[in-house]
């Protein structure tokens, strides 16, 4: 007996003997499912160090397909109940442009048209990853179990909900229509021969700048007013479905801090810096 008063030379106890025999490190890893301590030491064990490895060999050593499968049911039916409010609010009513008078009705539905976009990108995005997820985690559950009728059953309703919310995306981004816009007035430059004009080419750059500012205005607004209107509706929702679920990463985000950035930078590069360089190449 050691001086802890632990006992020294102890058997092995069945598990122990079960890990001494298994080589795999997938079948240890789910032989320790559930003990967190001794997963995190067998990985260093065996030098994965990656944040990006753990947490895959994490995913891969749970013995179920479902964190907590008594909150799951009630969990896909609130995310279902927020996108369908989203898909019907989710874009509509904004009080964008209240002081631009007779411009008000233009500018709004600019607005609205970029919010479209990106809540119909949205909830078609979370649909097709819901209803793929159900359906591995399906394919994963024992058969005949409860786990694999709920999902079943979840797998079934994110299939209809995906073509009952199906909405066209009728929003085409600003910086299309401005990059579509510049070869236009460069075919009529050359025609006509305006652009050997110095005059003309300042004309375009204050033009295309008032442009770009305006169109960067919409588009910021329209990406905010589908921002809150998904965090409002969804983003608790998806969250709780996540981790009722587990070992599925992080809930997926909405991209419209990606379009912002896109969009305004193409924007500006567009109408800006294409009139500039014409008139560089004017000056010299």
């Amino acid at each position: 007996m050691a001086a802890d008063g632990s006992v020294t030379g102890a058997p092995p106890t069945e598990q122990e003997e079960l890990l001494e025999e298994i080589d795999n490190p997938i079948e240890r890893l789910k032989l320790l499912s559930g003990n967190e301590d001794e997963i995190a030491k067998y990985l260093d064990a065996i030098e994965v160090t990656s944040p990006r490895e753990r947490e895959m060999m994490h995913e891969i050593s749970r013995t179920q397909p479902l964190a907590r499968p008594d909150a799951f049911p009630q969990a896909h039916r609130n995310m279902v109940e927020a996108l369908e409010s989203l898909s019907r609010h989710g874009y509509h009513g904004t009080g964008a442009g209240k002081s631009l008078g007779p411009l008000r009705a233009a500018v709004r539905w600019g607005v609205q048209l970029v919010a479209r976009y990106l809540v119909v990108s949205y909830i078609r995005n979370i649909s097709n990853k819901l209803r793929n997820l159900y359906g591995l985690r399906e394919i994963q559950a024992l058969p005949g179990s409860d786990e694999r009728r709920e999902l079943h059953r979840a797998r079934i309703d994110a299939t209809r909900m995906t073509d009952a919310l199906q909405t066209r995306e009728l929003a085409l981004p600003a910086f299309l229509l401005g990059g579509a816009a510049l070869p236009i007035f460069a075919s009529l430059g050359r025609i006509t021969g305006l652009f050997e004009s110095t005059l003309f080419a300042s004309l375009i750059g204050v033009v295309g700048a008032l442009i770009a500012l305006a169109a960067s205005w919409i588009i910021l607004r329209g990406a905010a007013l589908a921002s809150r209107r998904i965090r409002l509706a969804a983003r608790a929702p998806l969250q709780t479905l996540w981790s009722t679920i587990g070992w599925c990463g992080k809930p997926p985000k909405d991209s419209t801090r990606t379009f912002v950035l896109v969009s305004v930078g193409l924007t500006l590069g567009c109408w800006i810096l294409v009139p500039i360089l014409v008139g560089l190449s004017l000056a010299t």
